[in-house]
């Protein structure tokens, strides 16, 4: 799985090996729930962002090499970047942050949302499946069971396993 944050400031090269410059964000069609390329921003501030599909690419690895890009418009992660998730009564879940999608297929699996600093920091991040939101004008709308997902960080975990190692003595 990826993160959006695995390919922020990767640089992007053509096949002559000439820079194109940096992606910046990801370009994706949130209704088929698929990420469908990068936006590079070149070098220069003279110049436009270049979009290249996933098809498009022929290595994605410490660099992407591409063989095509375009200059068009399309839906960005940026768009949805801290919008508000909220329930069916209109609570506030959290703010979406980041989200995972699958390598091979590029599709979205997962979103991951913040519900606030020290929270983040005490309980972890929330992950929330692709199936289960709907993109609206203002906020992602969750449909699911709130609590039918719990992750928490390793720190907690550990520190769990040490009270249960301390109470066997």
């Amino acid at each position: 799985m990826y993160r959006i944050r695995d390919f922020i400031f990767m640089d992007a090269v053509n096949l002559s090996g000439n820079l194109l410059g940096f992606v910046s964000d990801i370009f994706l069609d949130f209704n088929k729930k698929q990420v469908k390329g990068f936006v590079i921003t070149p070098n220069s501030i003279f110049k436009k962002n270049l979009n290249v599909f996933m098809k498009d690419i022929v290595s994605l690895t410490s660099v992407i090499v591409v063989t095509n890009t375009n200059k068009d418009k399309y839906f960005q992660f940026n768009d949805v970047k801290r919008m508000n998730v909220v329930d069916e009564r209109g609570c506030l879940i959290g703010m979406v942050e980041d989200i995972l999608f699958d390598e091979e297929s590029s599709y979205i699996k997962a979103v991951i949302l913040s519900t606030g600093f020290i929270n983040n920091f005490i309980n972890g991040k929330k992950i929330l499946l692709m199936d289960d939101l709907t993109l609206g004008e203002n906020n992602l709308f969750y449909r699911g069971k709130k609590e039918n997902l719990k992750f928490f960080t390793s720190p907690h975990i550990l520190s769990n396993l040490d009270k249960k190692e301390n109470t066997k003595d």
